[in-house]
């Protein structure tokens, strides 16, 4: 899986082919009937005791032990972003979404909780409406749902950024004739609304931020150029701090895995698993930044691929020693064609046959591959 996110085949079978065009090291580590039997059986959860009230059940202990582990060694920072992040797949299930407008239009859709440097802290696959009453809505109970997975409490230091998905926020059609650079204050010592005209309404909630303005910088047809306008503190804080998620999905993106099985629950596997992988590298190049291995993503995947390929893996044994030796198959003395009661398979073209070289006890076909096979 880890190789086949940088080295593309078309299907997973051809990872194993003898050509020169396709690496070697796979075939050498493993057969491709044990990786197939593998795939087969593959499971994570028992399938005898299953709750019906978890639509996620067949991958429950790997999320939950995810979700675990990555808060375990992530380590949290100031900048935290709640964002959605598609898993692509096209099958058939009934929490499969559309989303228009979105690179990955089809697909299940997580809920991530990022570091801004893109380090998933904790995640949440959604699997359609639940009959449980909604205390903040859904947006706002995907909020808060996350943030206890992390273990984030108040009044901690941390700044938490989301966007209009998981809010309510005031009417915006008053503003859309104001002109560009416009924006409006509304508060109290708790909470500070902002409406800010860009090229649309923007309109923003925060409970740390202030009144600041400062400059930014737009595209102005009528002089077909550049020029300061003001903006709120407050969205230039949050447009640094707001691509978490972003991050995350363009790492995974890159090098996400091409393993494909009809389960619809493998593509949710794949999925983690190449986050597992991007959250790994990101603490690896944070513990030692100076580690050959961790320059980018694709050489600390290569070398993920290469370490345990080569300490695990074994090479292909030859296969059974034919009993004709060389001296005696083209001594051209007494190799006779008789019938064999039984097919055999004729050792020169691999077809079956009912013929047999009574000196070598070889199966061949009594006219060409007789001649061929005592031929040098």
């Amino acid at each position: 899986m880890l190789l086949s996110g940088y080295t593309k085949c078309p299907n997973k079978r051809m990872y194993w082919s003898t050509s020169d065009d396709v690496p070697k090291i796979l075939s050498n580590s493993m057969r491709l009937n044990r990786f197939e039997t593998i795939l087969r059986h593959l499971h994570f959860n028992d399938n005898s005791s299953i709750t019906p009230e978890d639509k996620l059940y067949k991958l429950r202990p790997i999320i939950d032990h995810l979700n675990t582990t990555f808060k375990k060694h992530g380590g949290l920072e100031e900048q935290i972003s709640i964002d959605e992040s598609m898993i692509p797949y096209y099958g058939k299930h009934y929490a499969k979404q559309y989303i228009k407008g979105k690179p990955i239009r089809f697909g299940f859709k997580n809920w991530a909780l990022c570091t801004s440097t893109g380090y998933c802290v904790a995640f949440e696959i959604y699997t359609g409406k639940s009959t449980n009453a909604h205390q903040f809505g859904l947006g706002g109970d995907v909020v808060i749902s996350l943030l206890k997975k992390a273990e984030i409490g108040g009044n901690l230091g941390y700044k938490i950024f989301f966007d209009n998905y998981f809010t309510g926020i005031p009417d915006k059609k008053i503003w859309n004739k104001e002109k560009r650079g416009s924006y409006k204050f509304i508060g109290s010592k708790e909470l500070l609304l902002v409406q800010w005209k860009d090229n649309k309404v923007v309109t923003m909630a925060s409970n740390f931020s202030n009144i600041n303005v400062v400059k930014t910088s737009r595209w102005c047809r009528e002089t077909k150029s550049k020029k300061p306008i003001d903006q709120p503190e407050v969205i230039s804080v949050y447009n640094r701090g707001m691509g978490g998620v972003d991050k995350m999905d363009g790492l995974v993106v890159v090098y996400r895995s091409r393993i494909r099985q009809r389960k619809w629950y493998w593509p949710i596997f794949a999925y983690l698993f190449d986050i597992t992988v991007t959250n790994s590298w990101l603490l690896m190049r944070k513990l030692n930044p100076k580690d050959p291995n961790c320059v980018n993503l694709l050489k600390f995947r290569r070398y993920l691929a290469q370490s345990l390929l080569q300490k695990y893996g074994t090479p292909p044994t030859k296969g059974r020693v034919s009993t004709v030796t060389t001296d005696t198959r083209f001594d051209n003395v007494g190799h006779l064609v008789v019938y064999s009661a039984t097919h055999r398979r004729c050792k020169q073209c691999t077809k079956k046959c009912n013929f047999i070289c009574e000196k070598c006890n070889a199966g061949l076909h009594p006219k060409e591959c007789f001649k061929l096979f005592h031929s040098k």
